[in-house]
């Protein structure tokens, strides 16, 4: 991270001084390449903040607040079951790598 700050300090001082303050930025980098795109991505949670953003904006079909927390309850319920077998990118191919990692056992 020193030499990446060193050379980009003149051109990016903003960015390095963001970077010198929170150094787990590059985090990621740490996991095995193949997941690296899953996990510093934020596409699947913007695409359902947008589909939430969607249903919602019409604020006459939510008469209470309560309504419009049951409809939240009932989105997050049905993503978490399109998502709860699916394996992110990568991560198929990096299984041995993160059970070593994390001494995950079968």
């Amino acid at each position: 991270l020193e030499t990446f700050c060193d050379k980009w300090k003149a051109v990016y001082p903003k960015v390095i001084k963001s970077l010198r303050e929170n150094p787990y930025i590059f985090t990621f980098y740490s996991f095995p390449k193949p997941i690296w795109k899953s996990i510093y991505s934020t596409n699947l949670i913007e695409s359902f903040n947008k589909q939430i953003k969607k249903y919602t904006k019409r604020k006459e079909q939510f008469p209470h607040e309560e309504s419009l927390e049951k409809f939240l309850v009932s989105q997050f319920e049905s993503y978490n079951q399109r998502f709860a077998t699916r394996c992110h990118t990568g991560f198929d191919r990096a299984r041995a790598e993160l059970q070593a990692m994390f001494s995950i056992r079968d």
